[in-house]
């Protein structure tokens, strides 16, 4: 249940600026990280564009971070402190961030790492939104609400994984096509085969959430209403379970497999943000 009273104070709010910022800032430089990697053969000359992008990105993580842990000192969440999706959204963008650094640790996928950066940055701006909005608390000594809250987080990484390779997918189709290749990219039979390990991974966990939520709108129908089955939210999960659902069978499914896949993955992910947004206001 949402309540008038703002969910984050004006320091709270401030901070959560500054660490969208710092998404913004690295995802600018490792543009120009990326440019610069093109001309030169060496890489020589973006290695100063590399450790910028790096520090403002592991500035909005600690940021990040620092509001949670002062969230929880507030409340009194001596544990995990997630309250709301205030929380959820920051503690995503924080995972998001852990996702950027494997990737660009690793020389096949370190290219992928820029497409996170904005995803991180709509994370942020969406918990923004809701803080404001008001304070909808999570239950989560349930352990039905604990693991329904646990497999959104980790499957939306592994899905935001799957959107970044759908999106570099799509960007190394081009290039060759225009036989110009500005990123360095994978090549695309290492993007579809990530894609859909990606998938692999981020599908049973949503069918997980899906569950245990409507387990517990089952159990309790007051909390959403009479005509929960028929909420946005709902509707949304519903359409994005869907449309991972053939994802899972590419190789039997030709139809579904290269640009069109990668298509998928990225519509799926803006379901679930959509998904997000909606939740934290019914």
């Amino acid at each position: 249940m949402l309540h008038d009273t703002p969910n984050i104070t004006h320091v709270e709010f401030i901070s959560l600026l500054v660490a969208g910022l710092c998404f913004v800032l690295a995802f600018a430089f490792q543009v120009a990280e990326l440019r610069r990697s093109a001309q030169v053969s060496d890489g020589a000359a973006a290695t100063g564009f590399s450790g910028v992008s790096t520090v403002w990105v592991m500035g909005g993580a600690a940021l990040s971070a620092a509001i949670l842990i002062w969230r929880g000192w507030r409340f009194g969440l001596w544990s995990l402190p997630l309250s709301d999706y205030f929380d959820a959204c920051l503690l995503l963008a924080i995972l998001l961030t852990g996702l950027w650094t494997w990737f660009r640790w690793t020389r096949q996928l370190k290219t992928l790492a820029i497409f996170l950066l904005p995803m991180t940055g709509l994370l942020i701006l969406v918990g923004g939104i809701l803080g404001v909005a008001g304070y909808r608390n999570f239950n989560t000594a349930n352990p039905w609400i604990a693991l329904h809250i646990g497999s959104i987080l980790i499957g939306t990484v592994c899905f935001a994984a799957g959107c970044a390779s759908g999106l570099g997918y799509l960007l190394a189709d081009r290039q060759l096509r225009s036989k110009k290749e500005n990123w360095p990219l994978p090549s695309l039979a290492r993007l579809e085969a990530f894609n859909r390990h990606a998938i692999l991974l981020g599908f049973p966990l949503l069918t997980i959430a899906a569950i245990t939520g409507i387990f517990e709108a089952l159990k309790y129908p007051h909390s959403m209403g009479p005509d929960w089955y028929w909420s946005p939210k709902v509707i949304l999960t519903v359409v994005a379970w869907a449309v991972y659902a053939p994802l899972l069978h590419v190789k039997l499914t030709p139809s579904f497999r290269g640009a069109r896949a990668a298509w998928l993955s990225i519509l799926g992910f803006a379901l679930l943000l959509a998904v997000y947004a909606l939740a934290g206001f019914g």
